[in-house]
């Protein structure tokens, strides 16, 4: 009867434990902060990153591709014909707010036919919360490229590798408009003589929805440090290697699992440290000073970006 009782009490005990955790989850739930929804809809905004990190076991593949410059005109079918850049990029979430990715791409300013791998890895530090208890989303990101030539081409294997890191602070302002800035680095181990090793820059990056699925999208790249090389008075080295900032605007449709975007921009590049550090076009630059634009071409490029989702 005794041993009845114990476990009778035993039974009620543990169902009343049970029940006050389940109720102190329901109620946590109930009280915590409900994230905002996305500020953008891909994970790249143009030609720099944006603040999107997927869904937990999200797979996320991204094709980036960038015609050559339109200044040709219709001979080659304003850059399509002409040499391309492309990079085929997948990432993968494992938890919340962290994803881990590789891409290959094909850099235009190196040439050949060996591919540049990336490793990267982006963390979004804080959350937009609907409320405002939070009212940025913070974002980290980082990469790794490897240059694959032949080890001819290096004096040392740790010159192949190149590296960028960014912090983005974004908003979801309304339903329709969302913004985002960033302060950027890139950083080479190995430079020809007179050209840096690190370039900083800051960018800017806004998105106005204009239908249920399309938007458009804006982004600014603007170099804060510059080549040596710009400064130097010997021989006839160039003057003018830059980097030069990009402008560069892009039209959106989106769906849950998928983003295309049609591009029109700068940079032809598809790793970020790549187009940080060594845009040489002046195009911009060109665009606001008018004393600039003796032999003038307009050097922009068609691309488009692509991003496709899988759940597991």
């Amino acid at each position: 009867m005794k041993t009845m009782k114990s476990i009778t009490y035993f039974l009620f005990s543990l169902l009343v434990v049970i029940s006050a955790a389940n109720a102190q989850e329901e109620t946590e739930e109930k009280t915590a902060p409900k994230p905002e929804r996305p500020a953008f809809e891909s994970a790249v905004l143009i030609d720099n990153q944006s603040d999107v990190v997927n869904a937990s076991k999200t797979l996320e593949w991204n094709i980036q591709h960038r015609f050559a410059t339109v200044e040709n005109g219709a001979s080659d079918l304003y850059g399509m014909f002409g040499a391309s850049n492309i990079r085929l990029g997948f990432s993968y979430t494992p938890i919340n707010r962290l994803a881990v990715g590789f891409g290959l791409s094909k850099i235009g300013n190196e040439g050949g036919t060996n591919p540049f791998i990336d490793l990267d890895v982006k963390y979004k530090i804080l959350e937009q919360t609907r409320e405002n208890e939070m009212p940025v989303n913070v974002t980290f990101y980082g990469n790794m490229g490897i240059d694959t030539r032949d080890k001819s081409n290096f004096e040392e294997s740790a010159h192949r590798l190149s590296y960028f890191g960014e912090l983005i602070v974004s908003r979801r302002v309304s339903k329709k408009f969302s913004v985002q800035g960033a302060v950027m680095m890139s950083h080479f181990n190995a430079v020809d003589t007179l050209y840096n090793n690190d370039i900083f820059g800051l960018s800017l990056g806004a998105r106005y929805k204009v239908s249920s699925q399309g938007s458009i999208l804006l982004e600014w790249t603007e170099p804060i440090t510059e080549h040596d090389i710009n400064n130097s008075i010997h021989g006839n080295l160039r003057q003018n290697a830059g980097p030069y900032r990009n402008i560069a605007i892009a039209y959106e449709v989106a769906t849950s699992a998928h983003a295309f975007q049609i591009t029109f921009g700068i940079y032809r590049d598809l790793l970020q440290q790549y187009n940080l550090a060594y845009n040489d076009t002046r195009t911009a630059q060109d665009l606001f000073n008018s004393n600039d634009n003796d032999g003038y071409k307009f050097q922009y490029a068609i691309g488009f970006n692509m991003t496709r989702l899988w759940g597991f």
